[in-house]
């Protein structure tokens, strides 16, 4: 239990390590990798489990969510691609920018924004509209930068759309009507701090094809990184922005979200469609996805510092 808790008071830098740890064993990553969707399952369970649904429901009918939704989708993918094609980006690359600026938010980047101290419930309601707008938005983008025909697993996506979404929803749902909150508050609790391992898993698994073409094009293997260190906090950096006068929560939660992307989610329906720098750009992602709980928690604490300072 000590271990626990002392992962979940440092899990920013835990989950760095994992990525690092990742790169460092790359075969290990990929076996870890078959077994993330068993893993986000559960991660979403346990996180729903400590939101209420009347009120993710609620969250989810106003207007707002369903503009950040589009925006994360078809606003960034104007911004972004539309950058890359200017600085000379083609081919593969740029399928696999246009791929990764249509992906829904990272499922578990309501457990991130709580690791950074703040309620996951907005999180989860952009986390959730994103996912759903996904499909419309990754064809489009596919279907401009792809030279062949492309189509999207639908079938395969409604499948996972009830089994990590619709699933966990209900089993928490029925979870609430059995358990007084007061019980149900206390097991959470417990919970929230295995959820941040489970959300160790992502950055651990999704490194090691990344690390196994930088052994074969280290200076390729370099240019991706910085790629995705650009993407990562160009968007959260875009985000917070565009939100910067919202609740600082929602301008935290909207900048996270749209820094991590669902990428796992995407290549499962449009694998052949994505082009073979995708796995790639995903994997140098991983690190400056979650350098950015850690530097925000920083960046909040400074903010803090500084209100006292001149109060």
């Amino acid at each position: 239990m000590f271990a626990l808790n002392y992962i979940n008071r440092h899990s920013a830098v835990f989950m760095m390590l994992a990525c690092l740890f990742g790169f460092a064993w790359p075969d290990a990553a990929n076996a870890v990798l078959a077994h993330l969707p068993q893993v986000l399952f559960t991660l979403m369970f346990f996180t729903l489990l400590g939101i209420p649904q009347p009120k993710l429901l609620r969250m989810l009918s106003q207007l707002g969510v369903w503009r950040y939704a589009l925006l994360h989708s078809f606003g960034m993918t104007l911004v972004f691609v539309g950058a890359g094609y200017l600085l000379g980006i083609r081919g593969d690359l740029l399928l696999a920018l246009a791929a990764m600026m249509a992906t829904g938010a990272l499922f578990g980047t309501p457990a991130i924004v709580r690791s950074i101290g703040f309620s996951p419930l907005y999180a989860m309601a952009l986390t959730i509209a994103s996912t759903l707008v996904m499909p419309a938005i990754l064809f489009i983008n596919l279907w401009l930068f792809q030279t062949g025909d492309v189509h999207l697993d639908l079938v395969l996506y409604s499948k996972r759309l009830l089994i990590f979404i619709a699933g966990p929803m209900a089993i928490s749902a029925v979870v609430h009507k059995l358990f007084s909150e007061h019980v149900l508050h206390h097991v959470h609790q417990q919970l929230s701090k295995i959820t941040i391992i489970l959300v160790m898993a992502f950055p651990f698994g999704l490194v090691g094809a990344y690390r196994h073409f930088f052994d074969v094009n280290p200076a390729h293997g370099v240019f991706l990184l910085l790629m995705g260190a650009l993407l990562c906090f160009g968007l959260f950096a875009l985000n917070f922005w565009i939100y910067r006068k919202a609740p600082i929560e929602h301008a935290i939660s909207a900048a996270v979200a749209s820094g991590g992307r669902n990428v796992l989610l995407t290549y499962t329906i449009a694998a052949p469609f994505v082009g073979s720098e995708f796995m790639l750009l995903v994997g140098a992602m991983q690190l400056p996805i979650y350098m950015l709980p850690l530097l925000t928690r920083w960046w909040i604490r400074r903010l803090e510092r500084q209100t006292v300072a001149l109060t």
